[in-house]
């Protein structure tokens, strides 16, 4: 395969940077798998695992929250709230966020309180699964 260019930022970081096989990510309507020479596209990136491969042939999977990720003949570059490596996942920090969401879903609040619940919880949630997704497969 033929390798491209990779960047993924946030707003506290630069995540990855640098040359890369295949890029997979999760967008509102599945997953989305990006190799060299693909149409360019623009899309919506969710919650979710996502992983690339590198031209060593190392898979990195990491968790990712909600962005874009922009496809063009110069490369791809990610742009998304949070990327995290399952190692930087605090497993205990996340289970008492999913809780505390879940507490605050219980209970009355606005629209936009309710939004940021579910955010929460649904960031917690995913984190926690590929913290635990790294574990069973190590």
């Amino acid at each position: 395969m033929k390798p491209f260019h990779l960047d993924i930022l946030t707003p506290d970081r630069v995540f990855y940077q640098g040359d890369c096989l295949s890029l997979v990510l999760p967008i509102t309507d599945g997953m989305l798998g990006i190799q060299a020479d693909r149409s360019p596209i623009s899309a919506s990136i969710t919650y979710g695992e996502a992983w690339y491969t590198t031209p060593d042939g190392n898979k990195t999977r990491f968790s990712i929250s909600s962005g874009m990720v922009d496809v063009a003949d110069t490369g791809v570059c990610v742009l998304c709230e949070q990327a995290l490596l399952p190692e930087e996942i605090d497993e205990e920090q996340q289970r008492q966020e999913a809780e505390q969401a879940r507490l605050e879903l219980s209970q009355k609040q606005g629209y936009e309180d309710y939004m940021l619940s579910r955010l929460m919880l649904t960031n917690a949630i995913n984190n926690l699964k590929v913290k635990k997704h790294n574990t069973v497969n190590n």
